[in-house]
């Protein structure tokens, strides 16, 4: 284990950086709010197969082609940043819309 200093940003987080430029302004400004999206990724879903998903269950089916990506990768011997990438932005986004719905309540 490597000491870092204090207020020293520890080697790899930078991605954290990158997800949260990704989310608020990238991806804010291109589809907008989490919640306005996700419900247009709830009913083609919807529409598709005939089942519908929650906000949170949309979200999460995201972050499962992630983690099975991420899976494949490590599997493989290597890890692709993107994937990293998306799987922090959507986790991200679940957290936005939570936070939302909590502070309507």
């Amino acid at each position: 284990m490597t000491n870092t200093p204090k207020n020293t940003p520890t080697p790899g987080t930078e991605i954290l950086q990158e997800a949260y430029k990704i989310v608020n302004q990238d991806r804010q400004n291109t589809y907008g709010h989490p919640k306005d999206d996700y419900t247009k990724v709830i009913n083609i879903y919807q529409t598709l197969t005939g089942k519908q998903l929650t906000l949170n269950e949309a979200i999460l089916f995201m972050v499962s082609i992630k983690l099975a990506r991420l899976r494949t990768n490590l599997e493989a011997g290597h890890l692709h940043h993107d994937t990293l990438l998306d799987t922090i932005g959507y986790l991200t986004c679940l957290n936005i819309i939570n936070q939302t719905e909590t502070e309507t309540q």
